[in-house]
């Protein structure tokens, strides 16, 4: 008679039932990991949008009371579609602080399903740049 080694049905099913425990940790794991990349680019795009409208005002190269006459502003204006980047929907709202010296401009970018609580917020100081021409003698 031959003797031959198998494995049983109840030694397979016990075996099926430790890697299915050791599994469920594991997909928690990565469901946490995938939340947190997700959460992490929409705070890169919130923050890298809100550099860029702060760029886009101090380029402008405007005074401080040309600034406050601006007002209050969102991008895009309300009414108006969301602008779409990185598979997001997304709203910037500028602000002027108006008692401010120097010019206190506050942008916060928000998700545009959520305009309660912004993604990311930046804020900055504007003074009027007066240029002086400076006649400089080169011997």
């Amino acid at each position: 008679m031959l003797n031959k080694r198998a494995f049983t049905y109840i030694e397979i099913l016990i075996t099926l039932a430790i890697i299915a425990i050791l599994f469920i940790p594991m997909m928690r794991l990565f469901s946490y990991g995938l939340y947190s990349v997700t959460i992490s680019g929409d705070l890169i795009t919130a923050t890298n949008l809100a550099r860029m409208e702060m760029e886009k005002l101090k380029n402008l190269n405007w005074t401080k009371k040309q600034f406050k006459t601006f007002g209050d502003q969102w991008n895009p204006k309300e009414g108006a579609p969301s602008m779409e980047v990185n598979e997001g929907k997304w709203r910037v709202w500028t602000h002027f602080g108006p008692d401010s010296d120097p010019l206190e401009v506050t942008i916060r970018v928000y998700a545009a399903a959520n305009t309660e609580k912004p993604i990311a917020t930046l804020v900055t100081l504007i003074e009027d740049n007066i240029w002086k021409e400076e006649v400089v003698e080169i011997q």
